[in-house]
């Protein structure tokens, strides 16, 4: 017996139910396998590319690079930087720009795998894009 001939016939067989009782004990029972079936399935696997994109994703700055750029970006906003810091981020603001355009070509790059806007996958990633402070 084929799916489509099953569930035709359940949907027969629910159809000639006149006990309000049963269906709603019928459909608790479904909705419980349902839940048991989905729980059950093996986790998606990444692919090579996903997990290679991912990692790509992930990468950020070398961490003194990043310190600093954080360190003079709250100066920044702060408004506590001096004429030496501030040529310091400006100089730093190329590498930081350069690293979120790789990001993002990423992202797309993921986004087309997923068949998904960019948008949903920093959803399902949960990347939020950070506010804006201008040098």
């Amino acid at each position: 017996m084929n799916i489509q001939t099953t569930k035709a016939n359940l949907i027969n067989l629910i159809a000639e139910i006149q006990n309000e009782d049963l269906l709603g004990d019928l459909q608790s029972f479904l909705a419980a396998k349902k839940r048991e079936y989905k729980t059950s399935q093996p986790i998606h696997s990444l692919s090579k590319k996903e997990s290679k994109l991912l990692i790509k994703i992930n990468e950020g700055l070398p961490n003194s690079l990043q310190s600093k750029y954080v360190e003079l970006n709250q100066k920044l906003v702060e408004e506590k930087l001096t004429p030496i810091e501030h040529q310091e981020l400006l100089q730093l603001i190329p590498h930081v720009e350069a690293k979120q355009v790789e990001r993002l070509s990423y992202l797309i790059q993921l986004a087309q795998l997923w068949e998904t806007t960019v948008d949903e996958v920093m959803n399902r990633l949960e990347i939020n894009t950070p506010p804006v402070a201008h040098a």
